[in-house]
């Protein structure tokens, strides 16, 4: 990533909040991912109830080991708090964490063990040699498109004609027969799927039994019935050697591009296009999809981050003009999270993902921005309906007196569209501070799709394994998931999914998940060397938590309210005054003055605004002391 201006400290009384903040900027956004309340990547506000905020339920990630830490930041040549930050993560070993602060891409393990490679390279050759015309269907989240805009165009580049299509909201998830007959009427003699076939059986059959081979690249569960494909790649799959398992579909999109070209490199003498430089549509995949950020994941993201960041691809330079990303900005996870993959998935969320497929895809500046300026109109269309469904549920939830007894929540309707419902969800969790599922009612089809996300420690996907009879399809990971159901059994759902959080607290209240962070760190201790240091360690997100710092005790001098919504604060610490945000807390604190004295979850992250760039706090939750 590109060097970092200097910083300053708060040096005026006061606290703007503009469009310069850097809301999902470095470390900005990503506490809010890591507990998953994110986890559609979009910062979600919600309506809270007036009154004082409780004190949360903490709990220390790791226990200090200060004489290691000494001698391993000396070593390193990092900050004390970054190599604490390794050891609450459980990265001891100094060789680890030497690896882990500067991932090479050398150190990616190779694909020989991944099962399916050798047959997809060949049949790969085969269609290159003979100028096969190649068919690539993907899904329709931001996996689906950045997967199949790598293929694609990295096969354009070899010369290949290719058949560009992605899936829509309405057809459902997957590769349709109707999609294989659209394909095979395009002229194509060969179908490339990502992120999605492994289950798509009849499309594959009957491309099968036409004669068209498929190569399937994916990285959802394999059922016990393999896909009649002529390839199937998918680290999930019995008889896969790779030993990471945690790659998106992107990922393994990038693992096939750059095996062909070594196969075809031995074959010509002229130059090959150079698959690093789709590591930017690698990145948005792996952090969009929510995978864990470790391993081959973590040095893919971190390389890919520099290509956004030279914004060499039309569609995303377009993509990042129209978040708001300033030329001069650099790239991090979060703009990735946070403000490119919400518009990404905006046009599948409410339709067809062609929108999003086709600004990836485009060749020129000014086609990038066309489509880019369409790709913005579905995404405010998501954000209303999303306000809606937020707006709904929690009336509903209000209104029912069981809500609060509840350890997990689940709550549907039939107006709500199936394809925002995870990011309502994110917003029921940060109002009530436990697990909660949002369904889309289908009442035509007797059937429910939802997702749920996380709180605390919880583990949704062991929640939801604990309902399997109730539902027809699920998965995801501890902190997300999504599902499918019978309409009919959603009441039973309801009791069972709150039963399965309950079990996992333990007998303790509802909502009572303790908050780990990483200790308490004084503000004296914040300057831009360690700030440094803790952007070094990114990417944050899944299987790596972002920084959460204890606040012991602060004095508040100044307090305002923006945009009705937020805290802009001063918050001094002996002879150190910062400026602090806490975004959709106005609210949760009534009344709060200068003079009171103030305790906090926060992380310090940097903010720009009007060219100024300083340290700002960003306050994750607040209390009085």
């Amino acid at each position: 990533m590109s060097p970092r201006p200097p910083l300053s400290r708060a040096e005026t009384p006061g606290v703007e909040l503009g469009p310069g903040v850097r809301a999902a900027a470095v470390l900005a956004g990503r506490s809010a991912r890591a507990e998953a309340a994110a986890a559609q990547h979009d910062r979600i506000e919600v309506p809270g109830e007036p009154g004082d905020a409780a004190a949360p339920r903490l709990a220390l990630r790791a226990p200090s080991q200060p004489e290691r830490v000494r001698e391993h930041a000396a070593r390193l040549g990092v900050a004390e708090p970054a190599v604490q930050l390794l050891f609450g993560r459980g990265v001891t070993a100094l060789d680890e964490q030497e690896r882990f602060l500067r991932p090479r891409i050398a150190d990616l393990r190779p694909p020989s063990g991944m099962a399916g490679f050798e047959a997809a390279i060949d049949l790969l050759r085969t269609a290159w040699r003979e100028r096969w015309r190649i068919g690539v269907f993907g899904d329709y989240d931001v996996d689906g498109v950045t997967t199949t805009t790598i293929l694609t165009t990295y096969l354009e580049a070899l010369g290949v004609e290719v058949v560009a299509r992605v899936a829509t909201r309405e057809g459902g998830y997957g590769f349709s027969r109707v999609e294989a007959e659209l394909l095979r009427e395009a002229g194509v003699r060969m179908v490339l799927t990502g992120d999605c076939g492994t289950s798509d059986h009849d499309a594959l059959g009957w491309l099968a039994g036409h004669g068209i081979p498929t190569i399937v690249i994916d990285h959802h569960q394999v059922p016990e019935q393999m896909p009649p494909a002529a390839a199937l790649l998918n680290p999930h799959q019995l008889g896969c050697d790779f030993p990471f398992k945690g790659l998106c579909s992107a990922g393994v999109a990038f693992y096939l591009c750059a095996s062909l070209r070594s196969a075809l490199a031995r074959e010509v003498s002229t130059p090959l296009p150079d698959p690093r430089q789709w590591l930017d549509l690698v990145a948005l995949g792996t952090v969009c999809d929510m995978v864990p950020l470790v391993a081959e994941n973590r040095i893919l993201v971190r390389h890919g981050l520099q290509v956004v960041g030279q914004r060499r691809r039309p569609g995303v330079r377009a993509l990042l003009e129209y978040a708001g990303v300033g030329a001069d900005e650099a790239i991090d996870e979060g703009h990735l999270g946070f403000r490119l993959g919400p518009r990404l998935n905006a046009p599948g969320r409410l339709g067809p993902a062609e929108p999003s497929l086709r600004l990836l895809r485009a060749g020129s500046v000014a086609e990038a921005r066309a489509m880019a300026e369409r790709v913005e109109g579905f995404n405010s269309h998501r954000r209303e309906h999303q306000d809606e469904i937020v707006r709904e549920a929690m009336a509903l939830l209000a209104a029912d007196p069981r809500t609060e007894f509840r350890h997990g929540i689940v709550i549907g309707h039939e107006r709500w569209l199936h394809g925002i419902v995870g990011i309502a969800a994110a917003g029921i969790v940060a109002r009530y501070r436990r697990p909660a599922l949002v369904l889309a009612f289908d009442p035509a089809r007797g059937e429910a799709r939802g997702s749920v996300r996380t709180h605390g420690e919880v583990d949704v996907l062991a929640a939801l394994r604990a309902c399997a009879p109730l539902l027809r399809r699920f998965g995801g990971h501890r902190a997300a998931a999504g599902l499918s159901m019978a309409l009919a059994d959603v009441p039973a759902l309801i009791e069972g999914f709150d039963a399965a959080v309950g079990s996992q607290l333990g007998g303790r209240p509802p909502g009572d998940v303790a908050v780990l962070h990483d200790g308490a760190l004084e503000f004296s201790a914040v300057d831009e060397t360690m700030l440094a240091s803790l952007e070094g360690l990114g990417p944050y997100g899944v299987g790596f938590a972002p920084p959460r710092y204890l606040c012991e005790s602060a004095v508040v001098e100044r307090v305002r309210v923006l945009k009705q919504r937020h805290l802009g604060l001063l918050l001094r610490q002996g002879g150190l005054v910062f400026e602090a945000i806490a975004f959709g807390q106005a609210e949760q604190h009534p009344g709060l003055a200068s003079g009171e004295r103030v305790a906090c979850l926060y992380l310090p992250a940097r903010s720009s605004w009007r060219g100024r760039v300083r340290i700002q706090l960003q306050v994750e939750s607040l209390w009085r002391l």
